[in-house]
């Protein structure tokens, strides 16, 4: 198509020619800057995407990002650190707690039991002068348990075993009275099964039944012999309100048990807390006081009031002593005074040695 006009007007057509040059020009001017401009886009796009190729960009933006991250949320941050924690924090699997006094020598934990992480009490040094000991020493072992229990509540292994320091005592239940065979032998499986497992099996003091609380506390007798039965209604109750009073109850002697975490923890801290202020403030003796809590810690590790299991399949489940003949049982523990023979175990294997039908329940209640 012919843009110029056929005809022109003398002098107008060379006017119309420049204006068509320059409009010409205009436009091939116009059409070079589009396209310097698009070359100059299509080489940053290039340079960027050859910097992302290489990890260069990618290095930079994921440094910004993390940046901005860490700005914005840095107490999550710090929160997660803490739940990675490495597995010290983690509860132990198994802890002794020791009721020992500051005379008492402990070497034979560590000589014999080493794998235990032990909680060694001395009761009778202040607060302060000894790495465990209690608030006041009351109540004989009671006093440690609690405080232990207090103390550990929120960092509780998976099971506490609570025992008296000396290693060989007359009421621990094998041939020996060693606390080591008792400690090296007992199931842990099942006490996470059954929850508290008294480390005696023996019916000898305790069982069938030791004490009538209801009827003491109807009858309110007189009773020199047995003081721990006449005071046992009054402190179960100021222990446990709100909980009825048991017709009966046994079990075996003498405050030596073990206890998951998840038993101790179906009560609430301030049930601990009370029983301890039920020691520091109570005109009792310690050997009464103590007393009570021998015969009620079962209760309050969620036992019947009469917790005697026959005593074959206690040793079978508890220590793992099974297929015993009727003789290995009489032999398993045998009665020789509320005091081993001096030099044991190294003496002769009968001595001290009394008739299993000279019940000890009177010279242990008046000792």
């Amino acid at each position: 198509m012919n843009w110029l006009p056929r005809f022109a007007v003398p002098g107008h057509g060379s006017r119309e020619a420049g204006r068509g040059r320059l409009f010409v020009y205009l436009a091939l001017t116009a059409i070079a800057l589009l396209l310097s401009y698009q070359l100059v886009l299509n080489r940053e796009s290039f340079s960027s995407v050859s910097r992302w190729a290489t990890g260069k960009g990618l290095t930079s933006a994921f440094n910004h990002a993390e940046s901005n991250s860490q700005t914005q949320s840095g107490n999550q941050t710090a929160e997660v650190k803490t739940e990675e924690q490495p597995a010290a924090q983690q509860p132990r699997k198994k802890e002794l707690v020791l009721a020992a006094m500051s005379y008492s020598n402990m070497s034979w934990v560590q000589e014999n039991v080493p794998n235990w992480y032990t909680n060694i009490y001395r009761a009778d040094v202040p607060p302060g002068e000894a790495a465990l000991t209690v608030p006041v020493n009351k109540g004989n072992e009671a006093m440690v348990f609690l405080t232990y229990i207090i103390d550990r509540y929120d960092s509780l292994p998976d099971v506490s075993v609570f025992m008296h320091a000396d290693r060989y005592q007359w009421h621990n239940d094998n041939p020996l009275y060693d606390s080591v065979i008792s400690i090296n032998d007992l199931q842990l499986d099942y006490v996470r099964e059954s929850g508290y497992v008294n480390l005696r099996c023996s019916w000898v003091v305790g069982c069938p039944f030791e004490l009538e609380p209801a009827r003491y506390f109807r009858e309110k007798p007189e009773d020199d012999g047995h003081p721990t039965a006449v005071e046992y209604p009054k402190g179960f109750l100021e222990l446990l309100p709100g909980e009825e009073l048991p017709e009966l109850v046994g079990t075996a002697c003498c405050s030596q048990f073990a206890v998951s975490r998840e038993r101790i923890h179906e009560r609430g801290i301030e049930v601990y807390h009370r029983a301890r202020q039920f020691l520091i403030e109570t005109q009792l003796g310690s050997e009464i006081s103590g007393r009570v809590f021998e015969y009620i810690w079962h209760i309050i590790f969620g036992k019947p009031a009469l917790n005697c299991p026959d005593a074959r399949e206690c040793y079978c489940r508890t220590y793992g002593y099974c297929n015993k003949t009727d003789e290995e049982l009489q032999r398993q523990w045998v009665w020789r005074g509320l005091t081993l023979p001096e030099g044991w175990p190294d003496v002769d294997p009968n001595a001290g040695l009394q008739k299993r039908d000279e019940m000890p329940s009177v010279e242990y209640w008046r000792k």
